[in-house]
């Protein structure tokens, strides 16, 4: 079974993943930020291949705004308060 992080690494996802960053002129999609490391955000993950999401579906973050992003997701999923125990 592929992990996660090979499915990465995959010509597939690289291939998308480039598309996303040129589309999106690589900057961050909600500050604008081009000096930082980029990440690619999924805002609805449905797929077990990240190169089969569709591109509407995908946009560029920082590395700061990936991180408050990803933290909300999981917050609203109910994920902090297993983390945390709250």
């Amino acid at each position: 079974m592929t992990t996660y992080q090979e499915k990465l690494k995959d010509p597939r996802w690289q291939k998308k993943r480039l598309k996303i960053l040129e589309r999106d002129h690589w900057s961050c999609r909600r500050c604008g930020d081009t000096k930082s490391t980029l990440h690619i955000h999924y805002r609805l993950y449905e797929n077990e291949n990240p190169w089969e999401i569709e591109d509407d579906m995908l946009l560029a973050l920082c590395d700061r705004c990936y991180k408050l992003v990803e933290l909300r997701s999981r917050y609203r999923a109910g994920w902090y308060g297993q983390m945390f125990g709250s």
